[in-house]
Formats: C-alpha cells, sequence, structure tokens
C-alpha cells in the first residue's frame, strides 16, 4: 500500500501564471504621486514660461499631457500588455497595413487651399512649429496610451477571444474617447463643434484600436494621433484662411468611405491567436 502523502494544491500554485509587468506597483504609485501636484502646479498655478501669447499655451499644454502621457505609460508597463516594443514583429508587414489610416491622417490637412494661397500660415517661424509638434506629439502619447495602450486594453481583456468580445470593447472605449471631449463645453466651445469633435474623435478611436490589435504596435498609434492633430489643427492655431473647399470634401468623403471599409474588413479577418499574444504572460 503506497502510504505517500499528497499535499493539496494551494490557490497560489493553482493560479495560472499571470502576465509578466514591466513595472512594480510601488514604481507606478511613485510616478503618480510625483505627478499629480506637477500637473496641479501646471493647471492651476499657470506657470509663465514665456511672454509670447502664442507659444504660452502650446509650451504648457506639451508639458501637461507629456506628464499625463508618463503616468498612463507607466500603467501600461505595469500591466505587460504586449504593444509597448518599437519593432514588434512583423514590423513592416503592420507599417504596410497603417498606410490608408495614415492617408486619412495626412490629409486632415487643407493641402490644396494651402497650394492655392487660401490658407496660409501666420505664425511661421521654427520655434512656433517646432512647439506646435512637440504639442501635437504630446497628445498623441498620452491619449494613445491612455485610451488605447489602458483602458481600450483592459476592456478587451477578457474578451479577445471573441470578435464579438473586442468589438464591443472597441465601441465602449472609443465612445469614452469621444465622450471625454465634452469637457470642451466648459472652455466655451460651441455644441456644433463639441458634437463634431465627439464623432471624429470616436471614428479616429475606432481606427487606432484596429491598428493596436492588427499591428500590437502602440507607436504606430501614436503617430497616427499627432499626425492627425498636426494637420487638423495647424492652420486654427497658427494659421488663417478657408480650410476646406469642395475638391477637399470631395476626396475626404471618397478617402473616409475606403478607409472605413478596409479596416472593418480587416477587423473581422483579425488572428484572434495574435490578438492573444498582446494578452500573453
Amino acid at each position: 500500500m503506497n502510504n505517500t502523502v499528497i499535499e493539496p494544491i494551494s490557490e497560489k500554485q493553482a493560479t495560472p501564471s499571470r502576465r509578466r509587468r514591466y513595472l512594480s506597483r510601488r514604481v507606478c504609485v511613485a510616478i503618480v504621486l510625483v505627478a499629480i501636484p506637477l500637473l496641479l502646479w501646471l493647471e492651476v498655478g499657470k506657470p509663465t514660461f514665456t511672454e509670447d501669447e502664442v507659444l504660452a499655451p502650446l509650451v504648457s499644454m506639451t508639458l501637461t499631457r507629456l506628464i499625463g502621457a508618463v503616468v498612463f505609460l507607466a500603467l501600461l508597463l505595469h500591466e505587460g500588455y504586449h504593444v509597448i516594443h518599437p519593432l514588434q514583429k512583423p514590423f513592416l508587414k503592420g507599417l504596410l497595413f497603417t498606410l490608408p489610416p495614415f492617408l486619412v491622417v495626412v490629409n486632415n490637412m487643407p493641402i490644396l487651399s494651402m497650394v492655392w494661397g487660401d490658407a496660409y500660415l501666420v505664425y511661421n517661424a521654427p520655434v512656433y512649429l517646432l512647439w506646435f509638434g512637440a504639442e501635437c506629439l504630446a497628445i498623441g502619447l498620452f491619449e494613445e496610451l491612455a485610451f488605447r495602450g489602458v483602458i481600450f486594453l483592459m476592456l478587451a481583456e477578457g474578451r479577445h477571444t471573441t470578435r464579438k468580445g473586442l468589438f464591443w470593447s472597441l465601441i465602449l472605449s472609443s465612445a469614452v474617447f469621444g465622450g471625454v471631449h465634452l469637457v470642451n463645453l466648459l472652455a466655451g466651445a460651441g455644441i456644433g463643434d463639441v458634437i463634431l469633435q465627439i464623432g471624429y474623435s470616436f471614428l479616429i478611436g475606432a481606427m487606432c484600436s484596429v491598428v493596436l490589435l492588427k499591428t500590437r504596435n502602440i507607436w504606430l498609434c501614436v503617430a497616427l494621433h499627432a499626425i492627425y492633430d498636426f494637420c487638423g489643427t495647424l492652420l486654427p492655431t497658427l494659421g488663417d484662411g478657408t480650410w476646406w473647399d469642395t475638391p477637399t470634401v470631395i476626396f475626404t468623403a471618397v478617402l473616409a468611405v475606403a478607409t472605413a471599409a478596409y479596416l472593418i474588413r480587416q477587423f473581422f479577418r483579425l488572428d484572434l491567436d495574435g490578438v492573444g499574444r498582446i494578452f500573453e504572460p
């Protein structure tokens, strides 16, 4: 008779191995504790970095969004989602996949109006363009790390094994991303402009979500977002003139519909095993 005593498996041993975390919780808490007073100082204290009325808001926005981006990057690293490698394989294939989305974001600039002289830059000194570019990059970093890198992936983590689960995670996170732009009403924006902003923010969020699922590369999403903001807000911020003309409107509508059809098709052809690698231990 075998009298070997079999030890019961503890709950800890029975639990599947957790996803690798790149940052400890203590480090994340430390980063948040440092970021909060800095953000309060910038938002409430409103320190003056320059007397230039055009440059001052660009500098302030860049700094606040960069600090926010660091916080969400820390959260993303803590969660350990596999989307932070800048050359995530297959990188070239993923870059090729994003060409239609890149056409969409570049087309956000009124190129024809600028060529024809109907739109022009008022503040065209390099310092303005550099700080404006830095602001757009900081916004892209902050919003993509927050809404795609953390919120979307947290929603999708328990639902990524089915296309239906991924779809509703994408819709919900994009809706949240669009909805947060309601705060612009508090800044005095018109209701029509805010509704329009919510709409295109939802679409850009959905587009970046598909790109993230397909490429597993958060930095491509950041690039798309930053270029979209740069091209779409350059003239309102540093320029003047007519933004939309008839040829631009027609081309934009055709490009948007074609890209939407392309991304919807790609979403329903997603390799769910490939998506699952984002959440691997």
